[in-house]
């Protein structure tokens, strides 16, 4: 089902130097949530990001699973320059990063989304 991604995950983003940091995780309650989260674990990698956030293309990007928590650690190395003090981005503290990603379109499985009737059947 193409939706935006916040109806499956949580985020929170922000700034560590010249990095953004963006946590992503299925919140507990999600319907299949440790299915949910293995299927975002391999669904969101390195070149899945460039392609949601274009302006980190060229940029390194680690991504560390966290799978007790259902969830991801997604670090943007670069993307704020130097740092807040010397960065003359809109969002220098990348504080808006995390709705950006959650507000991109994905292909999510329905029996994942919370409200969605699936008829497995």
């Amino acid at each position: 089902m193409t939706t935006p991604l916040g109806r499956l995950i949580g985020a929170r983003s922000g700034d560590k130097g010249g990095a953004a940091n963006i946590g992503v995780w299925v919140p507990a309650a999600s319907p299949h949530a440790q299915e949910a989260y293995e299927w975002l674990r391999t669904w969101l990698t390195v070149n899945r990001v460039h392609e949601l956030l274009p302006e980190t293309q060229g940029l390194r990007i680690d991504i560390h699973a966290l799978p007790n928590l259902c969830a991801l650690n997604i670090v943007i190395h670069g993307l704020l320059g130097r740092g807040v003090s010397e960065n003359s981005r809109l969002d220098p503290q990348a504080k808006g990063l995390a709705e950006h990603l959650r507000a991109r379109h994905a292909d999510i499985p329905p029996e994942f989304l919370p409200g969605v009737e699936v008829n497995l059947a």
